[in-house]
């Protein structure tokens, strides 16, 4: 794996567990990993692309990513059903 890669899978797995953590929500976690790593992906080459120097620690997009993540995990969170009860 390249190591401009690991922060990004960190941040893809850290942002909806933590979110899980604080709020109890997503709790379809499995969900939240998946788009939350193709968000990531989407961000790191958006980053790219655009040539953005913001928030990046060597080769990975970490704001750009971060933001990506956050936005997966909240999407996830909306779509779920509600229980009540």
């Amino acid at each position: 794996m390249p190591p401009a890669l690991i922060p990004l899978a960190l941040v893809a797995l850290g942002v909806p567990a933590a979110l899980r953590a604080a709020l109890g929500r997503p709790r379809s976690l499995g969900a939240a990993w998946v788009l939350a790593a193709a968000a990531v992906a989407l961000a790191q080459a958006a980053g790219e692309i655009s040539g953005s120097r913001l928030g990046v620690l060597g080769d990975a997009q970490l704001l750009l990513a971060a933001i990506a993540a956050l936005v997966a995990a909240f999407a996830v969170s909306v779509a779920e059903p509600r229980h009540r009860g």
